[in-house]
């Protein structure tokens, strides 16, 4: 493999995106779009952490697509946050603890279910203060969870939080019918 001269072009410090597409031609390897940009999200602009997920994915798939690249790391996929959002945006608190059987079959972190989320929260177009404190209180959660707290009451809290901001978003619907 030319893997020394991959990694001499990755230190010319060219854009990322240019240096992944630069180093599949060079390693002959097969990723279609979504897998690209799967690896370019996971990676975070890290070349290095790039060139171990696409080889460990290469070694546990041949074709490295989307699902492969995410299942390989252990991260949820983007289908199961957006499911995941949609239960604690529109289910009862009650309904919303199936998140906890959906974590347990598919081997989940909460750790990790937070920060996809938190990131799922700032696409959504909501009021800002609405959105500012759901962002606050994931923030809050994350926090106390890489201090090792208890994720069963970390999932409660994080039900809880989204049951108040549709209470808030509920609430400003309300104010704007009234005028």
């Amino acid at each position: 493999m030319a893997l020394p001269f991959v990694l001499w072009i990755i230190s010319l410090n060219l854009s990322p995106e240019y240096c992944y597409q630069f180093s599949l031609h060079w390693t002959r390897l097969d990723v279609p779009d979504s897998g690209l940009v799967a690896l370019v999200r996971l990676s975070n602009g890290d070349m290095r952490k790039a060139l171990n997920i696409l080889q460990s994915t290469h070694m546990a798939s041949q074709k490295i697509t989307e699902e492969a690249v995410y299942l390989c790391t252990g991260n949820p996929l983007p289908k199961d946050i957006e499911r995941i959002s949609y239960w604690l945006l529109n289910e009862s608190f009650a309904e919303s603890f199936k998140l906890s059987e959906t974590k347990t079959r598919k081997g989940l972190a909460l750790i990790d279910i937070v920060r996809e989320v938190t990131m799922f929260v700032f696409k959504i177009k909501m009021p800002s203060d609405v959105q500012v404190q759901l962002i606050n209180d994931l923030a809050d959660i994350e926090y106390r969870l890489s201090f090792g707290c208890n994720d069963k009451l970390q999932l409660g809290s994080l039900i809880a939080i989204f049951t108040k901001a549709r209470s808030a978003l509920v609430a400003v619907v309300k104010q704007l019918f009234m005028y």
